[in-house]
Parts: C-alpha cells; structure tokens; sequence
C-alpha cells in the first residue's frame, strides 16, 4: 500500500474519531492509550511493514491523533 493511501486512511480514521467520539472519559483515556502506544509503536516497530501497512508511519499518526483527543477531551462537555 503506499504511502499517500495509508496517509489518506490515517486522517480520515483522525476525522472520524474527533466528530463522533463524545464521551469525555473515553476521549481522554483512548488518546494516552494512543500516545503511549504510539510511541513505543516508534522505538519498537519503526522498519516493520505489516500487510502492506507501515507501522512506523501508523505509530506517528497514533500519538498525533492521541494528543488530539486528549486536548480535545472536553469539546462536547456543556459550558455552565
């Protein structure tokens, strides 16, 4: 799969994920589990191809789109 295809997947799975998921305690924890994932995903699998899928690129986009969601965690809660 190249690149530009698995970069369009990334950020339509961002988009997707960043509308649709609500709940704050889901939003904060999925995004450390995706940062904290994502980086070890960095160090451990960075020259890995898995099915035509470069787990290294993935991992990159895990913490961008974990770091999202966490800074984002409170954007559907009600303003008081």
């Amino acid at each position: 799969m190249s690149e530009i295809t698995q970069l369009v997947i990334a950020l339509v799975l961002y988009f997707l994920l960043d509308r649709f998921l609500k709940p704050y305690l889901l939003r904060k924890w999925l995004g450390v589990l995706l940062v904290a994932g994502g980086a070890v995903g960095c160090v451990a699998a960075s020259q890995i191809h898995l099915l035509g899928v470069d787990l290294g690129l993935m991992s990159i986009f895990a913490v961008a789109l974990g770091v999202g969601l966490f800074l984002k965690r409170r954007r559907f809660e009600p303003i008081d």
